[in-house]
């Protein structure tokens, strides 16, 4: 279980190595941007593919994972209502759910469940009924949930189909350990051959026809070495920090070789000059925009954590930022709540600004006639019209 959620955790974790790698497919896919700032350049359709494409990737995800949850909720419903209208014998620790429908035992939290005709014969064995409490006793059902609950939303993973049959076999193995802690071998193994053609439809549930292989068979009769178990696992540790490190100087390298080609870009000296770290961006002419994610949707470019860079003719530029931002590229205007604009001299490597605005609200539009982009300020300490030439 910790290896599945470590997997899934580490991919969320970004290790900064001083330059980050530049979404070079924002500028593929977001060529039409570029376009819609010259008017005499028809803005490119094929691109507008690429998020059809996407949309039906999200759809397709959408539907196998609403199945995936229904199936869950339909099946956690049939356990509860068995648990509801099902005689129960109760002990201290679990409680014997006697069903009536003939399945081989199973287990779900503290509850365990079996045939009731079988059970008030006698004809369920005390082996068996260990087995069942060792997967109550060792919440087994939590492990069960939570890779369920990893499923279905992580379904398109083999990885995770991987790792929910190999944290449901070790369960068994667990369980047989115990019961062979009070048994003789060949008679727990004379129980399990018994009971391998019987079925149980409760999918959720720990049970003894769950991977009734010859592994199992063999892990029973198996004389592991601790030490030899714990130089296994010191072992692995060097493999993985050998592995960390040399794709950490490779992603490095790469972010280096990457932004090379963008070093004669207007906006290049400027990402030097204040360390900024590059993510999803779209390249204008003097306009450079920016943010920890970038999307579109029916022609409206949206950024979250903004950034823009407006270049200008004489001495100074502008960086604008905001927590969200909008580019509507039919109105060819960009606009936000929020946020604060700084002004900077080109000639000058002093990283404090010149001048400093924070707004409630504020709207760059390029103006038809002139070709030139122009920063409406509203709602802030102070408020001026910035002239920003596009050439």
């Amino acid at each position: 279980m910790f290896s599945l959620f470590f997997s899934i955790a580490v991919s969320l974790i970004t290790i900064h190595t001083g330059i980050d790698l530049p979404l070079i497919k924002t500028l593929q896919s977001y060529s039409y941007v570029t376009a819609a700032n010259n008017p005499d350049n028809p803005v490119v359709a094929s691109p507008v593919h690429f998020f059809e494409f996407q949309r039906i990737l999200m759809t397709i995800y959408i539907i196998v994972s609403s199945v995936l949850l229904i199936r869950f909720a339909i099946n956690i419903y049939k356990i509860i209502k068995l648990i509801n209208t099902s005689p129960k014998e109760t002990d201290s620790k679990f409680s014997i759910v006697l069903i009536d429908k003939k399945s081989l035992p199973y287990s779900f939290f503290r509850y365990i469940f079996v045939y009731r005709k079988d059970y008030e014969e006698g004809k369920i064995e005390n082996e068996i009924l260990i087995h069942e409490q060792t997967h109550c006793a060792e919440y087994h059902s939590v492990d069960i949930i939570l890779t369920e609950f990893i499923k279905i939303f992580l379904w398109f993973n083999p990885m995770v189909w991987l790792f929910y049959k190999a944290i449901r076999l070790n369960h068994e193995y667990l369980a047989d350990k115990k019961v062979l802690s009070n048994c003789r071998l060949i008679e727990y193994q004379d129980t399990l051959l018994n009971l391998v053609f019987r079925n149980n439809s409760t999918y959720l549930a720990s049970n003894f026809n769950y991977s009734l292989t010859k592994k199992r068979l063999i892990m029973m009769t198996k004389n592991n070495s601790s030490m030899k178990s714990m130089v296994r696992k010191v072992a692995i540790v060097p493999f993985v920090l050998i592995l960390v490190v040399s794709l950490t100087f490779s992603q490095e390298n790469l972010s280096k070789e990457n932004l090379k080609n963008f070093g004669k870009e207007w906006w290049y000296p400027i990402i030097e000059k204040h360390k900024i770290e590059t993510q999803a961006f779209n390249n204008f002419e003097n306009v450079f925009e920016m943010g920890s994610s970038n999307s579109i949707k029916n022609r409206i470019v949206t950024l979250t954590d903004a950034l823009f860079i407006v270049g200008r003719q004489n001495d100074r530029y502008l960086i604008l930022k905001s927590p969200l931002a909008y580019h509507d590229l039919n109105k060819n205007t960009i606009s936000a709540d929020e946020g604060v604009i700084e002004t900077y001299r080109y000639d000058s490597e002093d990283t404090s600004p010149i001048t400093k605005y924070y707004f409630k609200k504020f709207e760059l539009h390029k103006d038809p006639r002139t070709k030139i982009f122009k920063v409406t300020v509203a709602q802030a300490i102070k408020k001026e019209w910035l002239s920003v030439p596009t050439r």
